[in-house]
């Protein structure tokens, strides 16, 4: 669809949500009914959580060195933070490797999750860290009012796009690795009916390796407009420009002799763009229309290099053993790649208030678009080894292996769905829903021509043309048992639905013709193919029970579930960072079990405050898959079995405090295809960090805040396979000054 036709469609939407509006402004009757002028805006409409939700404030954020939101959430209860080459993904309730497709991460109640997992970032670091008011981490499903991708959970940030207060926050960051930052955030009242928030964040850093530099620049500018009191609409801009210029993951080896060392050359250059525009109209007290325009965009340019070992095997199977081996040895290869993710859409939402209870009702729609041009291109190929000795090639066949790789992929998405929260008395609130979803995809998938010695040019293409329909629904209980205490229990079926790029897989490639010769066809360890893999949406079926209450002094809430997926899609790949060298599969697994519980409580003694959180998961297959050498009981790759955080606040005078913070991550598991295509497993150790950091408060509008960061200088990797890995930073410090008021 062109892009005129897609506005198009958005603005018929909005238009008819407007028409409604203007209808229901002649039609309803207030009577004695009074509408609250000055009430706070909600154009999310959604239902108070009926789980245990934690809350990170704007205070707790301010109060330690956040530069980002993603090191917010490393800290916080049932998050762990994955890192990949290209950014970090978010994992909740054992979604491990699937994490972009099973967490899904809301900005002001608009998901910005990626719709592709391979080059693609999710883009939780473009939102200036002084501009967040608070982040909801909501653990486990939500698949009735978020669709898929939220089996794992949701992250709900909130910015302060809808204050009610001047504001103004500012902070002036200097630490290790010639750290330097500063941001500032605030909105302003205008007038009575125009609020204006803006906000900016800048980052230059060395950064922890050799030879290594980032810079970051966000820029966030919106306004909240109150037409009168039965109408108002938001906009709000986000804009961020990330530069990279750093070094790919060390070999295992390397890693050992030194963990500062550069690698080869990995540089990134990031845009992403947001533009959101919201209206809410409440024609009365209980009853709120709202709509939500969107577009993003995420603009990506790649350059890495690459060296390894490129072997041809040339053999004549139809009559010999007889095999001929080229073994060419260090071959240093780049990738040049351009990528771009372009989403838009439009939310459609209802909330009506009845009784002892509401209901919530709305459209979503969503279209994205993929697009991805990819060069590999490696050194002249000259001189291999016939595992007996050194040889040249024939001067004729002297040239470079050269990859390309051209996608275009869309994917469109259509649900409906309906929330109902009934209370009855006291002590009883009941809650249920249903969605009902549409997927369609479309778009090609195209390598070469690609060249290399030997082999004659070859072009694969694969096209895409696919439709799925998925239903999800809930039902669950709450019960007040005492004036602070609290029990629920609910069940929920959703789904996730593939990305468009994991419908393919990329495999060896041993149908190559040779130009010549008596040794056909040739078996090439860098050469690939496309083929479709029929996968299908994962089916979840979630169970959970838990209580939240105020026990000797101490918040203390504790939840269990158990999540059955059928069908959960899985990732098996050759462990390589460089994605056009790397190969994978993904498939369905017949069922796994996901088991967990969730632990936190706080106290607060006199001067001391203390935290603490225990999430447990245990992850297994009990359906088997054997071609994927997956068996029952394997675990769920990349999960770790436990997440421990401690903190510790004390206030040492009215304006000194102590801050410390201890996390802990158990060993991990994953699955990764040898050069034969075979799957082996790998382990990754567990580690625990701490750091500590002293607050002091110059007078009630400034602080400074010292500290260290992984205090004892514990040695683990942010992202590794068996081939290769990618160093934390060890002790590193940090000096900043704030301004709020």
């Amino acid at each position: 669809m062109r892009e005129s036709e897609k506005m198009r469609k958005m603005l018929f939407l909005i238009g008819a949500l407007l028409s409604i509006s203007a209808f229901a402004e002649q039609t309803v009757e207030l009577g004695s009914t009074s509408i609250k002028g000055n009430r706070k805006a909600d154009y999310t409409l959604t239902p108070k959580e009926y789980k245990n939700t934690y809350t990170i404030t704007q205070e707790k954020i301010q109060e330690r060195n956040y530069k980002n939101v993603e090191d917010v959430l490393r800290d916080a209860p049932g998050v762990v933070i994955q890192n990949t080459a290209f950014g970090p993904r978010i994992d909740m309730r054992g979604s491990g490797e699937k994490s972009l497709s099973r967490v899904k991460v809301l900005v002001d109640g608009v998901s910005i999750n990626p719709t592709e997992e391979t080059m693609a970032s999710l883009p939780i670091n473009s939102i200036p860290i002084e501009s967040v008011k608070k982040i909801e981490i909501i653990p486990g499903g939500g698949a009735t009012l978020y669709g898929s991708g939220s089996v794992g959970g949701v992250v709900s940030i909130t910015t302060n796009s809808n204050a009610t207060k001047n504001n103004f926050f500012m902070d002036l960051n200097y630490g290790s690795f010639d750290n330097r930052n500063f941001g500032f955030a605030g909105g302003y009242n205008v007038t009575d009916k125009l609020y204006v928030n803006y906000g900016f964040n800048y980052l230059n850093s060395e950064d922890y390796r050799e030879h290594e530099e980032k810079e970051n620049k966000i820029y966030l500018l919106g306004f909240d407009y109150k037409i009168n009191a039965k109408n108002r609409f938001r906009v709000q801009t986000r804009y961020s420009k990330m530069k990279h210029d750093g070094s790919n993951w060390l070999s295992q080896d390397e890693l050992k002799t030194s963990r500062k060392k550069a690698g080869l050359n990995l540089d990134l250059d990031t845009t992403d763009k947001s533009y959101t525009f919201d209206y809410e109209y409440r024609p009365t007290e209980n009853f709120t229309l709202a709509a939500t325009a969107y577009k993003q965009q995420q603009d990506r340019d790649i350059t890495t290099d690459d060296i390894r070992d490129i072997e041809i095997v040339a053999s004549n199977r139809n009559y010999t053993d007889l095999k001929e081996y080229m073994t060419f040895y260090d071959v240093k290869s780049t990738l040049k790649a351009k990528f771009k993710e372009e989403k838009h859409g439009i939310k459609l939402k209802g909330k009506y208030e009845y009784g002892n209870g509401e209901v919530i009702f709305g459209y979503d729609y969503q279209d994205s678009n993929n697009k991805r041009n990819s060069l590999v291109q490696s050194e002249t190929l000259k001189t291999y080894n016939n595992r007996i000795s050194d040889l040249n090639l024939d001067p004729t066949d002297r040239k470079p292996i050269v990859n390309r790789v051209d996608i275009d992929l869309t994917k469109k998405s259509h649900g409906f769905y309906a929330f109902n929260k009934l209370e009855l008395g006291k002590k009883f609130d009941f809650t249920t829903g249903f969605r009902t979803e549409i997927t369609e995809y479309n778009g090609y998938r195209k390598n070469g021509p690609n060249t290399m010695p030997i082999i004659s040019p070859k072009t694969n293409e694969i096209k895409t043309n696919e439709k799925m329909t998925n239903y999800a629904g809930e039902a669950g209980m709450l019960y007040k048992y005492s004036d602070t205490g609290r029990a629920f229990v609910r069940y929920e079926r959703g789904f996730v639905t593939p990305f468009a790029n994991q419908l393919t897989d990329k495999i060896h490639d041993t149908e190559l013709k040779n130009p010549g010769g008596f040794f056909t066809p040739p078996i090439v360890n860098v050469a690939s193919l496309y083929v479709a893999n029929n996968l299908k949406s994962e089916i979840t079926d979630t169970i959970e029970v838990g209580f939240r209450d105020y026990i000797f002094d101490s918040l203390v809430s504790a939840s269990f579930f158990a999540t059955d997926t059928t069908d959960e899609i899985t990732l098996i790949s050759s462990g390589i960072t460089n994605p056009a060298v790397n190969r994978w599969k993904f498939r369905n697994i017949g069922k796994t079990r996901r088991l967990g519980i969730e632990l936190e409580a706080e106290q607060k003694w006199g001067d001391f405050e203390f935290s603490q959180s225990l999430t447990f998961v245990d992850t297994k297959v009990l359906k088997t898959d054997k071609e994927s050498n997956i068996y029952r009981g394997d675990k769920v790759p990349m999960v770790p079995n436990i997440k421990a955080t401690l903190g510790l606040k004390y206030n040492v005078t009215d304006n000194l405090s102590l801050i410390g913070t201890y996390t802990y991550l158990s060993k991990r598991e994953t699955r990764e295809l040898d050069e034969k295509d075979k799957v082996y497993k790998h382990t990754i150790k567990g580690y625990g960090t701490a750091d500590l950091g002293v607050l002091y408060k110059v007078d009630k509008y400034s602080n400074f805040k010292v500290g260290a960061k992984n205090l004892f200088g514990k040695k683990y990797n942010l992202r590794e396979t068996k081939l290769e890995a990618l160093p934390a930073p060890e002790r590193n410090y940090y000096l900043e000054f704030n301004v709020k008021f």
